[in-house]
């Protein structure tokens, strides 16, 4: 009886119940993602993400841009990197009201910046980007100094250890697959599956240095230093494939051995379905031998 007296009032509510999609709609239409790619160097971060208290790379690179954009932004990365852990690609994305010029981007942040962190190039990208969960695969490097150097000690594990370095080559191939990495999970993470996919694992010796690659479309916390130090106790003492098996399909992280210092971690690259800076943000494996 009311709404046929009163047809206005039937059509006014439903205006009003739409008004917040046709505002959300206008709000998306106005707002701008950009896609990053970075580099730092980890010794002086508590890792990415940000923290109450302590430096991070998250909290260092909003700093800079509410102080460029005048606007707060939160920057989503590619993935989570801990203490110490270096990064030489690294891509991130941020939202913001205003269109920008990239290449001012770059350099008015960099002016804002640290010197152990660097943006190499900004990107705008569409709505359905997303760092973290738009990437197809993440690559990671360790590398090893096995003898004394003055140079690049902060970027390095130290040790100078005979070892099996054929075992080494032997026990990288194994992973390449999908498996299961519950050995290789920090102890007290949230539960997960534990199953992994690696496209590509390989020890590189390089002169003294030994040098790890490994790509992979996902990793439980800690796995690669976990998979790296539990490999390397293996070559020294000199086990063989078999003990390395009974390690690798353990359960859980006490099955496995010590974890790899982080200063010898670097988060190498991703792989997204389109290149965003022409290929620049997965690195470049080096050939097998």
């Amino acid at each position: 009886m009311r709404s046929s007296r009163w047809p206005w009032l039937s059509e006014s509510k439903r205006i009003f119940k739409a008004l917040p999609l046709v505002f959300m709609s206008l709000q998306s239409s106005f707002t701008h993602r950009y896609a990053l790619r970075l580099s730092y160097h980890g010794a002086n971060f508590l890792g990415w993400q940000r923290q109450a208290a302590g430096r991070t790379v998250q909290e260092c690179l909003e700093s800079a841009l509410a102080t460029w954009l005048r606007s707060d932004a939160e920057v989503v990365g590619v993935g989570r990197t801990d203490s110490g852990v270096h990064a030489l690609n690294y891509i991130a994305h941020f939202d913001t009201n205003s269109a920008v010029d990239c290449s001012e981007m770059v350099f008015r942040m960099n002016r804002f910046l640290p010197d152990d962190l660097v943006l190499f190039e900004a990107v705008p990208v569409t709505m359905d980007f997303h760092a973290r969960f738009s990437a197809l695969s993440r690559s990671y490097q360790y590398r090893i100094q096995r003898s004394k150097v003055v140079f690049g000690r902060e970027t390095a594990w130290q040790l100078d250890r005979t070892l099996n370095v054929q075992l080494l080559h032997q026990m990288a191939a194994s992973i390449v697959g999908t498996h299961h990495f519950g050995a290789f999970e920090r102890s007290g993470s949230a539960p997960t599956n534990g199953m992994c996919s690696i496209s590509h694992a390989q020890w590189n010796v390089l002169g003294e240095d030994l040098l790890f690659e490994i790509e992979g479309s996902r990793f439980l916390r800690n796995m690669v230093r976990a998979l790296v130090g539990t490999m390397i106790e293996q070559a020294i003492a000199d086990r063989g494939m078999e003990a390395w098996e009974t390690l690798r399909q353990g359960q859980k992280r006490t099955d496995s051995g010590p974890s790899a210092p982080a200063q010898g971690l670097t988060f190498a690259g991703s792989a997204f379905a389109e290149f965003l800076f022409d290929g620049r943000e997965k690195p470049q494996f080096i050939p097998k031998r």
